[in-house]
């Protein structure tokens, strides 16, 4: 009887973790170069106890995968929104120090004159540094990351390149592992290698890869998975009430 309940709880966990996930992409579809996730491994754990020995539970297991293959692009026509191809990473200063990484290319030169991406990171370069823009200069993104500028004063079109932003390339997608503030870092035992040819786009946004359509279907049959578990475990309970009551009868 509890190897019933066993079993339906499983499919209950299962589906609330896939279910917080579904809320992820409903919550980023139009966050700026957002990758869907997916569990990549189940792991499946020998319940401990007396009378328990053919119990099992199974729990899908961190880290989770990314899904890079690229969302829409969007043409905007701003110098300073770029996006990447293939499975390249743009180099941000992570908020504890160090380098994490990031798909969103909506630049912008911050008031400090540190180059940022929308949700404030600084964007470094090559080295690790963020990278600073000379003040009432002109700012432009080259096809291979340079980062261009034009100085007060400078001959009109004449742009000069300041620095190259930092731009990786995971050979492998399990390479790539997200962080909790939604910025992605090399996987246990794992980096990154420069790309070996960057290819920057300006003038265009990389949308998120989140299918709205396919994730509310996908809701929906979660929910039934999930009604479908509370009817098990209901007759589970009523199994056990009726073996009591014939067990108490026999008594």
């Amino acid at each position: 009887m509890d190897r019933l309940i066993f079993t339906a709880l499983s499919g209950q966990a299962a589906v609330a973790q896939r279910m917080q996930q579904i809320s992820n992409e409903i919550a980023n579809v139009s966050t700026t170069g957002f990758k869907r996730t997916f569990a990549s491994a189940v792991q499946t754990y020998k319940y401990k106890g007396d009378g328990f020995e053919s119990r099992y539970v199974s729990v899908v297991t961190p880290p989770m995968g990314i899904d890079m293959r690229p969302g829409a692009m969007q043409a905007t026509g701003r110098g300073l929104d770029i996006s990447l191809t293939g499975t390249q990473l743009l180099g941000v200063a992570a908020p504890e120090g160090g380098v994490a990484y990031t798909r969103r290319g909506d630049l912008q030169v911050a008031n400090d004159g540190t180059l940022r991406i929308g949700t404030g990171e600084a964007v470094v370069d090559e080295g690790g540094t963020p990278i600073s823009i000379p003040p009432l200069s002109e700012v432009k993104v080259g096809t291979d990351g340079t980062v261009l500028i034009l100085p007060q004063g400078g001959t009109a079109g004449t742009f000069i390149p300041l620095t190259r932003m930092q731009i990786v390339e995971p050979q492998q997608t399990k390479d790539i592992e997200m962080r909790s503030d939604g910025l992605y870092k090399p996987a246990a035992g794992k980096t990154f290698a420069a790309a070996a040819s960057p290819s920057v786009q300006s003038g265009v946004l990389e949308g998120s890869n989140t299918n709205l359509f396919s994730t509310m279907v996908d809701m929906i049959s979660m929910s039934r998975r999930y009604e479908m578990s509370v009817k098990v475990l209901k007759q589970a309970s009523d199994l056990a009430e009726r073996s009591q009551g014939l067990a108490r009868l026999n008594q």
